[in-house]
C-alpha cells in the first residue's frame, strides 16, 4: 500500500513538470523544435529533464521524493530568472544595434505624425480662421494695385517712347537750324607790333580773308549774317562761329574746306553741330583709332562712317549706333541723351 502512494506522488511531480513544460512560451523568433532536442533547451532546462528522468528511473526511492520536489521548484524559479535575465541581454543590444535604430525610429516617428497632425492642423485652424476675412481682403487689393501697378508702368514706358520721339526731332531741328552755319578752327588772331591780340576781335574779317586768300572765294560782308568767336583763345588761335545768309554761300565755302589741307596754321572747316553730335563724333574717331571703323565723316549735319575701305556708308544717330559697332557703355549713358 505504501509503494502505492509513493508512486502516485511520482507520477503527480512528473505531470506537474510536463505542465510546466508545456506551458512556457518559447521565443517566438525561432523555429519549435521538440523538448527533447538539445539545442532548445538552456542548461538549466536541461538539467530539469535530466532530474525527471532521473525520478522516473529511481521511482523506487521513496525517501528522495521531498528533496526531488524543492529541488524541481528551485531549478523552475532559475529559469524564471534566467529568462529574465536573457530578455534584458537581448532588450540592451538591441538598442545598441544602430541599424536597428534606423529601421525602427522613422516608423515611430510616423505613427507619432500620424497622431499629432490632426490636432496641429486643428490648433492651426483656430488660429487662422479669424484672420481669414483680412487675408483675402488684403490679397484682393494687392491684386489691384499690382494691376495699377502695370497700367502705370505702361503709361511710363508710352511716355518714355514719346519723350524719344520728341528729343529726337527735337535734336533734329536743332541741328537744321545750323545748317546755314560753320566753325572755323585754329583761325590766327590778330596782333599789334607788341604781339598783343587786337580786342575786340574782328572776326567777319577773319573769315573773309580765308576765303579769299586760301579757299579763293568771292564774297563779302553782305555774304555773312553773323560770326563770334567761340572758346578760349589757345597759342594765339582761335575758333569762330559763321552764320552765312543763305545754305547755298555756306555750302559753297563747306565744299571748298579740302583746299585748307597742309596749311601752316591747321586752319580747318567743319559743320556747326549740336553737342550730341559731337559726343558721337568723339566715341567715332576712338573707334577710328583703335581700327574698328575705317572712317568717317558729316554731311549737312548728318554722321557718316565707313567700317572698311570698301563698305558701304552707313548713318550714326545714336548711341545704340556706336554700340554696335563695338564701342563701350561710357558713364553717364543710362541717362538721357543731350
Amino acid at each position: 500500500m505504501a509503494d502505492q502512494v509513493t508512486k502516485d506522488k511520482q507520477q503527480q511531480q512528473q505531470s506537474n513538470l510536463d505542465s510546466y513544460f508545456k506551458n512556457t512560451p518559447k521565443h517566438s523568433g525561432k523555429r519549435l523544435q521538440p523538448s527533447s532536442s538539445p539545442d532548445n533547451l538552456s542548461p538549466s532546462m536541461q538539467q530539469v529533464e535530466k532530474v525527471a528522468r532521473t525520478a522516473n528511473l529511481d521511482s523506487s526511492i521513496s525517501g528522495s521524493i521531498v528533496s526531488e520536489h524543492d529541488s524541481s521548484e528551485q531549478i523552475i524559479s532559475s529559469i524564471e530568472n534566467e529568462t529574465v535575465f536573457k530578455l534584458s541581454d537581448v532588450v540592451c543590444a538591441t538598442l545598441k544595434n544602430q541599424e536597428f535604430l534606423d529601421s525602427i525610429i522613422p516608423l515611430i516617428t510616423e505613427k507619432v505624425i500620424e497622431m499629432v497632425k490632426p490636432k496641429i492642423a486643428l490648433i492651426v485652424d483656430e488660429c487662422i480662421q479669424p484672420h481669414l476675412l483680412t487675408i483675402k481682403h488684403n490679397k484682393e487689393a494687392l491684386i489691384l494695385k499690382d494691376v495699377e501697378l502695370n497700367n502705370q508702368k505702361e503709361q511710363i514706358n508710352s511716355l518714355n517712347r514719346k519723350l524719344d520721339k520728341i528729343e529726337a526731332r527735337v535734336e533734329e531741328q536743332e541741328q537744321y537750324s545750323r545748317r546755314t552755319s560753320l566753325r572755323f578752327h585754329n583761325v590766327p588772331a590778330p596782333t599789334d607790333d607788341k604781339g598783343d591780340i587786337i580786342k575786340p576781335i574782328d572776326t567777319d574779317s577773319l573769315i573773309l580773308g580765308i576765303c579769299h586768300k586760301q579757299l579763293k572765294l568771292k564774297l563779302d560782308t553782305r555774304d555773312i549774317g553773323r560770326s563770334h568767336p567761340i572758346g578760349e583763345i589757345k597759342d594765339g588761335k582761335i575758333s569762330i562761329i559763321v552764320r552765312f545768309l543763305s545754305y547755298r554761300q555756306r555750302q559753297l565755302v563747306f565744299s571748298n574746306k579740302r583746299k585748307l589741307k597742309g596749311n601752316t596754321n591747321k586752319t580747318f572747316i567743319a559743320e556747326n553741330l549740336t553737342k550730341h553730335r559731337y559726343n558721337l563724333l568723339h566715341r567715332l574717331n576712338t573707334l577710328r583709332e583703335k581700327g574698328q571703323i575705317n572712317s568717317f565723316w558729316t554731311h549737312d549735319g548728318s554722321i557718316l562712317i565707313k567700317q572698311s575701305e570698301n563698305s558701304r556708308p552707313k548713318v550714326v544717330i545714336s548711341r545704340q549706333d556706336i554700340y554696335k559697332l563695338g564701342g563701350e557703355v561710357l558713364e553717364g549713358d543710362d541717362q538721357k541723351e543731350d
